[in-house]
């Protein structure tokens, strides 16, 4: 596409998603030899240290590639006007949300999407420096055409602290089993899952009482174990 920045090396660009923060094209990689999903930002990096930190949230943000229930990084850095860039795999399938309009799983579904959206999330909490995502809602999902979810969109920066990203699972999860945004729904097929009412009154508050996505991803496996022995 004639007329935007864009880094060297990625041509053939389509957009194919607009983004207050970023666009998103997909793009030949000329040196891969294969298509992927590029990510331009639309802010410039300002300096040698603002440029310094965005090279180092790609280093571990293509790390998070390993795991195999989140979008993988192949490459980031910064046009030469500035620019911030990233490059993931093109995946087929469609957003959570997409999912959640049109063909909403059922519960049991929702619940182990949610386990492991929240077991992804735990290990990008683990790594070194720690990743959170830090802006998770249902576009930041993608259910693959072979029906996993993966997980897109880290935010660059590290503003965010892990509690954040289990107040908004909680609330994914919510939806997904309501139907509607937290707290505007019925929400009496919750208390029909031994344990969940307290897990989410535990942390869908500005300060959850769990601090640990690998403890929230460990309470919802409990609630479905204590669910099939009700």
């Amino acid at each position: 596409m004639a007329g935007i920045d864009t880094p060297a090396g990625y041509t053939g660009l389509q957009r194919i998603r607009i983004g207050a923060e970023a666009d998103t094209y997909r793009a030949w990689d000329e040196r891969a030899g294969k298509q992927v999903a590029l990510r331009l930002f639309h802010r410039f990096v300002s300096g040698r240290a603002e440029e310094a930190a965005f090279a180092a949230y790609c280093a571990t943000a293509i790390g998070l590639g390993r795991h195999p229930a989140i979008i993988e990084v192949k490459a980031g850095g910064v046009t030469a006007t500035g620019r911030p860039w990233l490059a993931f795999e093109n995946l087929d399938g469609r957003t959570l949300e997409e999912v959640l309009r049109t063909d909403p799983p059922g519960p049991a579904e929702a619940i182990e999407l949610v386990i492991t959206l929240a077991d992804a999330l735990a290990w990008a909490h683990a790594t070194r420096p720690p990743l959170t995502h830090g802006r998770l809602r249902a576009e930041h999902v993608l259910i693959g055409d072979d029906g996993l979810p993966r997980l897109h969109d880290f935010a660059p920066q590290r503003t965010a602290a892990p509690r954040d990203d289990i107040t908004n699972l909680a609330a994914l999860l919510f939806r997904a089993l309501t139907g509607h945004p937290w707290p505007d729904a019925d929400d009496r097929i919750i208390s029909l899952w031994p344990g969940l009412t307290g897990l989410l009154d535990e942390t869908l508050t500005p300060v959850p009482a769990i601090d640990s996505m690998a403890i929230f991803a460990g309470r919802l496996r409990q609630v479905v174990a204590d669910t099939a022995d009700f």
